[in-house]
């Protein structure tokens, strides 16, 4: 792959991050991506793991590390991370997330960051969205990550701060705030998929399954397998089955997120959106799955990024020239 001119180094491109729980290993593979073609990041923004991912980056912590802190996740891991303590407000202080985020990056404030870096966290009483860009580090990826009812709020200068994923899953516009030249949005949001498949029902299959094995059977009455053909077959339905009471949640949450995404976007469009192709059930221990969706979609993506770049770096020269023109006219002499 062709690095990108040099020349169009002092570009300031930002990245903003989606939430989406484990999906969010896709982020790291559009970092690393960028970060072998050359391509610096002005700044990043995130929201729930979008923020945790790029305040690790902006850190300075080597993306390599980021990518086998992904990998080295297991099951224990994720069981301590979400580990209950029962508090009032949420099944699970946090506090192993915080023990596990002091010791990755330390006690670090978001103004010493080598790259600027914002999250967003949501207000539970007002519904706002509460920019987080000043003090601890670790204390505004706690409160961007505290998904309602498993985390519980994070106080925050007079704010109980929840999950910003509810109200900024992608943080374009924040990033906007950075005066960078381009956007570079990855979508992660979860879309809705159908809650029951198509498919034939266990009673259905089960039928089926007896009706072909009693048929290959030449001792069985040809009777008797029209029979279980027409027992099954008055007991199946034309209908899909319900889905359960988890899949009803989950699907009104990705409905949600998806309607407040495209709002937001439809406001403030970034330049360039990344969509990894991402699995269906793509959890914490199949992030290497996650990581590989981000690079293929990034690398996907270079040429519009190229063509991009070329186009903004000839739209601020022109901007130059003009300005420049309007410098002289204004400061000729009058004849």
């Amino acid at each position: 792959m062709s690095r990108v001119p040099s020349e169009l180094d002092d570009l300031k491109i930002g990245l903003a991050l989606a939430s989406g729980g484990a999906r969010g290993s896709a982020h790291t593979g559009v970092l690393k991506v960028l970060e072998a073609e050359g391509i610096p990041i002005s700044a990043v923004t995130g929201s729930s793991i979008g923020a945790m991912v790029g305040g690790v980056y902006a850190a300075g912590v080597l993306i390599e590390r980021i990518e086998q802190e992904w990998l080295n996740t297991t099951l224990p891991k994720v069981v301590r991370s979400f580990l209950p303590t029962f508090p009032r407000a949420g099944l699970s202080s946090g506090g192993e997330l915080l023990k596990y985020l002091h010791q990755l990056l330390g006690d670090v404030q978001i103004e010493e960051l080598q790259v600027p870096f914002a999250a967003v966290g949501c207000d539970i009483d007002t519904g706002e969205a509460v920019i987080l860009d000043h003090g601890s580090l670790v204390d505004a990826i706690r409160a961007s990550v505290s998904i309602p009812g498993i985390f519980h709020p994070v106080r925050w200068e007079g704010h109980l701060l929840v999950d910003g994923g509810l109200v900024e899953p992608l943080p374009v516009r924040l990033c906007r705030d950075f005066d960078v030249d381009i956007v570079i949005g990855v979508d992660i949001v979860p879309a809705p998929y159908p809650t029951t498949a198509n498919r034939r029902s266990l009673w259905d299959r089960l039928g089926q399954g007896l009706k072909e094995s009693a048929t290959n059977q030449t001792w069985i009455p040809g009777s008797l397998t029209e029979l279980l053909d027409d027992v099954f077959r008055e007991q199946t339905g034309e209908e899909r089955p319900l889905p359960g009471v988890y899949n009803v949640i989950n699907q009104a949450v990705a409905i949600f997120q998806q309607e407040i995404l495209r709002l937001k976007l439809t406001l403030w469009p970034a330049d360039l959106i990344i969509h990894p192709n991402l699995p269906r059930g793509l959890n914490y221990m199949r992030a290497a799955e996650g990581i590989r969706a981000g690079e293929e979609a990034m690398e996907e993506s270079l040429p519009k990024l190229r063509a991009l770049l070329i186009e903004r770096r000839e739209a601020l020269s022109q901007d130059g020239d003009s300005r420049r023109a309007i410098e002289v006219i204004r400061d000729r002499p009058l004849e």
